[in-house]
């Protein structure tokens, strides 16, 4: 048998030949792992926009299944956080969609978390096995965190994780198996490609962060610019939806809206808000939004008190609900399509973001519940802060807007009063009113018709000026009857109720009824094609009519305070007319009584000269009655020094007797001791005939007519002399009449120069006055006593005096001296004198006394007196108890 034999190097050659092919399927290996390395590093290059990091990411999945990595089911990049607490992670499905999803990942919340993270910081790669238990563990921790499996994937039965680290992050491969060695360099490998395109990803999100500032600074430079060249504080709406388009076109909204609040009322928490909503409104609206209990509101104004300038929340559905069902009904929310509110109810939650300024915000609501993003706070921080200082710059034009409009009503009304002063005839009220017509116009009131009514209360019947339908002239006065329409009538009733305005809101029955009284009983022309469906009559008040005026839409409150005000106005008006007319009824009046007045004259003048004799004889009568009535008190005052003198004249002639009859005896001493009493019976004559004779003089002055010269005079003496004169007087005509007399006298007065008779007479008349109201108040308690208890002793006459008697009748005189004058005081305990007459008290022959019992000249001329001597006197009383009159004389 012939054995075979190799040719020498066969085996060589067959080695060799396996080796070369080995190194060609390496070579093509590589050169595969390098195209698809290319492909990611392409991708990179293309990269336009930091976003496009997830598409990057998705290459990179699509070039491992294409190097065909084992049991690859999807791949992510995890990036650690600038804090080093969160994992960003953009992840593929297992088809390898061309699109990514996002999550946020605490790196602490999860051992499989943990050991990345600490791997990472290690720059180790990572290779996790999960199973049972701590597979489901760790599912429920990802879904938690936002990890989404598409419809119809379940999860896993075993998960092996491979982690590749970079400078910010991992690659990260999910397997349902355990690779291979040569795999897990391949996934290395693909690591620093991506750490490259990580690098670019990086610069890119650097540029735009700088593109995006430069795209808001612009912004807000042009919220700046339009602020500044706002001229009227109606262009805020302008610069509101300007800065809603800004942030619109910085993507700082959600769910299609973005508002900005600001608050009107200072301390008030409603506010207006100013919304953009690009699929409902053109431009910025405002919605007015009144405060109202809520936890929602409080949230908001708890934040804004305590002086945050954010604030962001997520509420639930229930919470969501009975905040929003309130703005539905209270704010004009409530205008809204029924359609859009119950789509927002039904959502699930709702998310508001707020950026506080001092006098407005800026917020986002989402009614998906999303809140914004920390760098989405901040755009919407710096966009509040800048339409701040729009809203202080309204505020500001809004302040000298309010001040041109209120110099331009001052003109207006100021118009309408040059006018009524320039009235010279009843008969230009029409005229009159017309420029309060032409005025209204002027500052904006564009009514249908504007009226002036007069009011006539009795009757009801009301007088009107009315303008055409253009407001341009009166076109008719006419006089309407409250009786005849239920409209007018209102008008009427509120002006009994003395409001301040009124505005009537016609339509249907009601204004057809009022037009048809206007047209039909009153023929006031309309025009047809001017006839609204509603009109507005607003009514604003003065005290004997009204102003008016009539539109066919809602009016302002302004229109109505500045009816108000021209009201108040031409009620100038209606006093000058009203004036007018009866200075023309006097005038005409006049020119009849000239002729009466004309014949009357001499007897008038006659009339005179008997009423300035009849008085002189009056005043003199005043002063003969005191003198009549001091006359009776000096007789009784006499009669005391005249007893004296008759007692000690009996006396002495007695002892002249016994001084005889002891000289006849020889005894000399005892004719000594009587001729000593002599002298002193002589001296006490002498003393008490001067009294008598101080009391006739003092008569004889009171009597005689003054010369008018002042002299120095003891005030104290004076005061002295005529209270008890006074007194006295009335005891001689009423012996029972007792009263206590008070003196208090100022020593270092000394004499004052003042004529003696006059201030006599005042002094007379005060003390006479005084023990009068004395007498009188001592009567009616007797009187009123004798009614209660008849039986009682009182009841009989001279009673009154007894001793414990419930009143004293006093009369008290005090004098004072003070810096450059005297005070003397006069009071007495009588009736006193009633509110009602105090001031008259003083006037000519005005009297409280009885007829025939006083002329009323006493307290008249006693005044005249005082003011004579430059001093006054003053008069206090109280009803029952008591009356007091204040002298006060100058020392010159």
């Amino acid at each position: 048998m012939k054995k075979e034999t190799t040719a020498p190097g066969s085996n060589e050659l067959q080695q060799l030949l396996k080796e070369k092919v080995a190194e060609l399927r390496k070579a093509k290996r590589e050169l595969k792992i390098e195209d698809a390395l290319e492909k990611v590093r392409n991708r990179t290059l293309d990269m336009h926009k930091s976003s496009e990091l997830s598409d990057v990411a998705v290459t990179v999945f699509h070039q491992l299944l294409y190097l065909g990595i084992h049991g690859l089911r999807r791949s992510l990049v995890g990036i650690m956080d600038s804090t080093e607490t969160n994992w960003e992670i953009w992840y593929t499905t297992v088809e390898g969609e061309s699109t990514t999803r996002f999550m946020t990942m605490s790196a602490d919340g999860h051992p499989v978390a943990i050991n990345m993270k600490k791997s990472w910081k290690d720059r180790k790669m990572i290779h996790i096995e999960l199973k049972g238990e701590q597979l489901n563990s760790w599912i429920a921790y990802i879904l938690a965190n936002g990890w989404q499996y598409p419809k119809g994937e379940q999860p896993p039965e075993k998960f092996v994780i491979y982690g590749m680290p970079f400078s910010n992050g991992y690659l990260v491969a999910f397997t349902n198996n355990n690779i291979r060695s040569q795999e897990v360099e391949l996934l290395k490998r693909f690591a620093k490609v991506f750490n490259q395109a990580y690098n670019r990803f990086l610069d890119l999100q650097k540029a735009e962060e700088q593109a995006k500032e430069a795209q808001i600074d612009v912004a807000l430079e042009k919220v700046r610019s339009r602020t500044l060249i706002m001229q009227h504080s109606s262009e805020l709406k302008e610069v509101v939806t300007l800065v809603l388009e800004k942030l619109q076109g910085l993507d700082v909204i959600m769910d299609g809206a973005v508002s900005i609040a600001v608050y009107p009322t200072k301390g008030s928490k409603d506010r207006e808000h100013w919304v953009a909503t690009p699929h409902l409104f053109t431009e910025a609206t405002r919605f007015n939004h009144p405060w109202f209990e809520d936890p929602i509101l409080w949230d908001f104004q708890n934040a804004r008190e305590s002086g945050l300038d954010y604030f962001a929340k997520a509420y639930p559905f229930e919470e969501k609900n009975n905040y929003l069902k309130k703005v539905f009904e209270i704010t004009d929310y409530k205008y809204l399509p029924d359609e859009m509110k119950q789509s927002i109810l039904a959502k699930d939650s709702y998310a508001c973001s707020w950026a506080f300024a001092n006098n407005s915000g800026v917020f986002v609501d989402s009614i998906e519940g999303r809140i914004l993003s920390e760098k989405e706070a901040v755009i919407l921080k710096r966009f509040a802060k800048v339409f701040e200082q729009a809203y202080v710059r309204f505020l500001d034009l809004q302040k000298a807007e309010a001040q041109a409009r209120e110099a331009q009503i001052e003109a207006g009304l100021e118009r309408v009063r040059s006018r009524t002063l320039a009235m010279q005839s009843s008969n230009e009220l029409a005229e009159t009113a017309m420029v309060v017509f032409t005025q209204l116009i002027h500052l904006g009131i564009a009514p249908s018709r504007l009226y002036i009514g007069v009011i006539e209360k009795d009757s009801g019947l009301i007088e009107m000026w009315v303008t055409n339908e253009e407001g341009t002239k009166i076109a008719n006065q006419f006089t309407l009857d409250t009786a005849k329409n239920n409209s007018i009538k209102k008008i009427y009733d509120a002006w009994q109720q003395q409001r301040e305005s009124i505005t009537i809101h016609m339509e249907g029955e009601e204004l057809l009824l009022y037009l048809e009284y206007l047209y039909g009983k009153l023929n006031i022309p309309f025009i047809k094609e001017l006839l609204p469906e509603h009109r507005a009559q607003t009514v604003a008040y003065f005290s004997k009519g009204f102003i008016g005026t009539a539109l066919t839409n809602e009016q302002p409150d302004e229109i109505t305070k500045l009816l108000t005000r021209f009201a108040a106005v031409f009620n100038l008006t209606f006093t000058r007319f009203s004036d007018l007319k009866i200075a023309e009824a006097l005038a005409i009046q006049a020119k009849e009584d000239l002729i009466k007045l004309q014949a009357e004259k001499k007897r008038a003048e006659h009339a005179l000269t008997e009423l300035q004799a009849t008085q002189k004889q009056l005043i003199q009568s005043e002063k003969m009655a005191s003198l009549g009535e001091l006359t009776a008190g000096i007789a009784h005052e006499i009669q005391n020094p005249l007893n004296f003198v008759n007692n000690f004249s009996e006396v002495s002639k007695e002892l002249l007797d016994e001084m005889k009859t002891e000289l006849d005896n020889g005894n000399t001493a005892n004719a000594k001791e009587i001729a000593d009493d002599l002298i002193q019976n002589l001296e006490k004559i002498n003393h008490h005939g001067k009294r008598a004779g101080d009391i006739v003089n003092g008569m004889l002055q009171h009597s005689r007519t003054s010369a008018g010269v002042k002299e120095p005079t003891n005030i104290n003496a004076l005061c002295d002399e005529y209270l008890r004169l006074s007194y006295h007087g009335l005891r001689a005509k009423n012996k029972s009449f007792n009263a206590t007399l008070e003196t208090n006298f100022d020593s270092s007065i000394g004499k004052i120069n003042i004529i003696p008779q006059d201030i006599g007479r005042v002094l007379l008349n005060l003390f006479n006055n005084a023990f009068y109201a004395c007498n009188e108040r001592s009567r009616s308690i007797v009187n009123e006593q004798k009614t209660k208890n008849p039986i009682s002793p009182i009841h009989q006459e001279g009673f009154e005096n007894l001793p414990g008697f419930i009143y004293e009748p006093t009369v008290s005189v005090t004098t004072k001296k003070i810096k450059n004058g005297v005070i003397i005081t006069v009071s007495d305990n009588g009736n006193g004198i009633p509110r009602s007459i105090v001031d008259k008290i003083f006037q000519p022959f005005f009297t409280t006394k009885p007829t025939g019992q006083g002329t009323g000249l006493g307290l008249s001329l006693s005044y005249d007196i005082v003011k004579a001597h430059g001093g006054e006197v003053k008069v206090e009383s109280k009803e029952n108890e008591g009356t007091t009159f204040i002298i006060q004389l100058p020392v010159i």
